[in-house]
């Protein structure tokens, strides 16, 4: 298979010529058509778009993403048995990721009929995946998705798909009730997803990882540092704050807003560049993130 082939080689390549010409063909069949192709992280098969960019991101930068699931083993040093929701699975990759390092039950949520097809397919090799077939947000609302390469963006339309809150997803399944870790991924619509995950977050103090993209954040009319005194209300009193390659930079307290502030106007970058965030309960301020 020709894209099977263009994929392998583009992983493969290690000189800049070869990188190039690999590079350019992708994009010339991505103009034709998404083919489905196959990626072995570390042992694991993954169904995936050509267009997913996370097996090239995680070649360029090794760090790429895996502060996931080292902060899931972080948790699980606590936790041995605790369960975690992804929202905004995408096609089960930050599962594999997660797993990679614990063998925890994940609720992957993923609303997007483009990714749904390979989520369903990737999580029969992983461990006890739940998949709920939903976008979620902050009220019932309806939305569709813009697919870009690789990942996809949500945006307000009243001819959309209907969205839920995290709380309404957790009355299907309760067994997630206590996760002790919320993963949330969706380009602009994490803070609105915190919102609505409230009464789930006062009764289980979970962690949540999320994407934080001021320029994503502008297109839902965010503001975006809102979400600071909203978790700080919360009882959250810790943020360890990572490059958007996965490299750690500084952990803040309730009391950096203003440090807060300052990266949000140093990542407001027409979406180059952004932030993940580790939010930490008061309960569980003991954690460290160890690199």
């Amino acid at each position: 298979m020709l894209a099977q082939f263009i994929f392998n080689q583009l992983l493969r390549a290690k000189g800049k010529y070869s990188q190039k010409c690999f590079a350019l063909l992708r994009l010339v069949y991505l103009k034709i058509a998404d083919p489905i192709i196959q990626w072995n992280y570390h042992g694991q098969i993954i169904d995936m778009n050509l267009s997913h960019d996370l097996p090239f991101n995680l070649k360029q930068f090794p760090s790429y993403s895996q502060n996931l699931g080292q902060v899931a083993s972080i948790i699980a040093q606590k936790y041995p048995h605790f369960s975690v929701i992804d929202v905004g699975a995408n096609v089960g990759d930050s599962a594999a990721i997660v797993q990679h390092r614990i063998q925890a039950p994940i609720l992957c949520i993923e609303g997007n009929p483009k990714f749904l097809p390979l989520l369903d397919k990737n999580s029969k090799n992983l461990h006890d995946i739940t998949i709920e077939a939903s976008f979620v947000g902050e009220t019932v609302t309806k939305v569709k998705p813009v697919n870009q390469l690789g990942t996809a963006y949500l945006e307000e339309d009243v001819t959309g798909l209907a969205i839920a809150t995290i709380s309404s997803v957790i009355e299907k399944h309760p067994a997630f009730a206590n996760a002790k870790l919320l993963k949330i991924d969706t380009d602009g619509f994490d803070n609105k997803i915190i919102r609505g995950a409230a009464t789930f977050l006062r009764q289980s103090k979970a962690s949540i990882f999320f994407e934080y993209d001021p320029f994503y954040l502008a297109k839902q009319n965010e503001n975006g540092p809102a979400i600071f005194d909203f978790l700080v209300d919360l009882g959250y009193d810790k943020w360890v704050i990572f490059d958007n390659h996965g490299r750690y930079l500084l952990t803040l307290t309730k009391h950096d807003k203003h440090l807060f502030e300052s990266l949000h106007q140093y990542y407001n970058q027409q979406g180059n560049v952004y932030m993940d965030i580790w939010a930490i309960h008061e309960s569980d301020s003991q954690l460290q993130y160890q690199e």
